[in-house]
């Protein structure tokens, strides 16, 4: 990907995500504010993704996200201990974020159906767009000892309580561990996915077949 595309990439789906309105919403004004600390934080974690997302964490350094969001190094440790953090910082923003948005597109869905299908075709259209820094985080965060790992059981956690919030009002209630497999298979699906550097088309194919699976396991036939 062209670093200039890429980076744009980037800003489209933090946009499409609600941007830094919807950051400072979730973040609520604690520190230096929203406008300020949020802003500063949150630039540097934009910047940060095309560069590990182009060199991976292991090759990735500080210099580098420096020169990406052209802060000073004392800026950059003002909000951040080493890379690691970055990266944490990133996993934990996107994972908010999303998961607001899934939350937002609630009042929007007819019907338990046609919100499940919307949120797996949300999920797997940021694939075609940032696949590379979303397989790295995905990676890290099934390594037992990385930062992320917590960060990832927590994810599940609330996607687990968002789904039960959402279904179980209107359909019969389901073991957590239904819920439980359900994610774990999307999540085994986007490895695979960005694991192979899949097609569009495929892509395509994995939020139908996975929307499905969904439905048919979460909603009652017609």
């Amino acid at each position: 990907m062209d670093e200039l595309a890429g980076h744009g990439a980037i800003r489209a789906v933090f946009e499409d995500l609600g941007g830094y309105g919807a950051l400072a919403s979730q973040q609520g004004a604690a520190g230096d504010g929203p406008l300020v600390g949020h802003l500063q934080r949150t630039n540097i974690q934009l910047a940060a993704i095309g560069v590990f997302a182009r060199k991976g964490l292991e090759q990735a350094t500080v210099n580098d996200l420096l020169d990406a969001a052209q802060v000073s190094r004392r800026t950059f440790y003002k909000y951040f201990a080493n890379k690691m953090e970055v990266l944490e910082g990133i996993y934990q923003t996107s994972v908010m974020l999303l998961l607001a948005r899934f939350r937002e597109m609630q009042q929007v869905a007819g019907s338990p159906q046609e919100w499940l299908r919307a949120m797996v075709g949300r999920f797997f259209d940021y694939h075609l767009a940032v696949g590379p820094i979303i397989r790295l985080m995905q990676e890290e965060a099934l390594r037992a000892q990385s930062p992320l790992a917590a960060h990832r059981q927590r994810a599940h956690q609330e996607m687990l309580r968002l789904l039960v919030e959402r279904l179980e009002p209107e359909l019969a209630p389901r073991d957590p561990l239904v819920y439980q497999a359900l994610i774990w298979a999307l999540e085994a699906a986007s490895l695979d996915l960005l694991g192979r550097s899949a097609s569009r088309q495929e892509i395509e194919q994995a939020k139908t077949v996975l929307g499905d699976l969904l439905i048919a396991s979460l909603c009652p036939r017609a």
